[in-house]
């Protein structure tokens, strides 16, 4: 009786999770429709740094507008000018998912760029200079406490550590390159050499 309770437990769950999964893809083609039927390119746009501003650019919608591109890109039967507005809002959807990024994280993603020794160390002095935060299109200042972007530095590697023995994130450790880790290793080092 138990081992029955417990599979109609498990169906109706399952039942649930697929209609929030049918209800987020709805929900994200209203909105991806009302995108795509806007007047202009830049009305289009601002609907989607509206739904960025609003925390409801999803992973449905981001899917839809990739996949939207993707299928563009590679049709021969679609106009230049018609891939160029997908491309365009596609753009616009990743940079505005990178803004909900912890500013951490994105500092962290920018250190990790610079190879050369002495940039670094002046990225990082950079980084950990307080002053105006400003966030463009094409410039971001952001700044943080070198005790902060450790913790960040200091988390990612436990995960990845963590996830190596098995116990944590199992999923995620196809993403963590070890080229990366590598790098992270480093910076914690230097952080921890020259800023604590």
């Amino acid at each position: 009786l138990a081992r029955i309770g417990n599979v109609c437990l498990a169906a109706v769950q399952a039942y649930d999770n697929a209609s929030q999964s049918i209800e987020a893809l709805n929900a994200a083609e209203l909105k991806f429709n009302d995108i795509i039927s806007s007047p202009t390119l830049d009305a289009a746009c601002r609907k989607i740094d509206n739904l960025a501003e609003k925390k409801e650019l999803d992973s449905a919608l981001m899917l839809m507008i990739t996949k939207a591109w993707s299928a563009a890109k590679e049709s021969n039967m679609m106009k230049d000018e018609a891939k160029d507005i997908l491309y365009h809002l596609y753009k616009t959807a990743v940079g505005n998912l990178q803004r909900l990024m912890p500013k951490e994280i994105r500092i962290l993603k920018y250190l990790l760029t610079i190879k050369d020794p002495e940039e670094l160390l002046h990225a990082m002095r950079d980084a950990f200079t307080p002053g105006v935060e400003l966030e463009g299109k094409d410039v971001d200042c952001l700044y943080t406490k070198p005790e902060v972007l450790h913790t960040w530095i200091q988390t990612v590697l436990d995960a990845y550590n963590f996830s190596r023995e098995g116990t944590l994130i199992r999923d995620a450790r196809d993403l963590m390159h070890p080229k990366v880790i590598q790098r992270l290793e480093e910076l914690k080092k230097v952080v921890e050499n020259n800023f604590l």
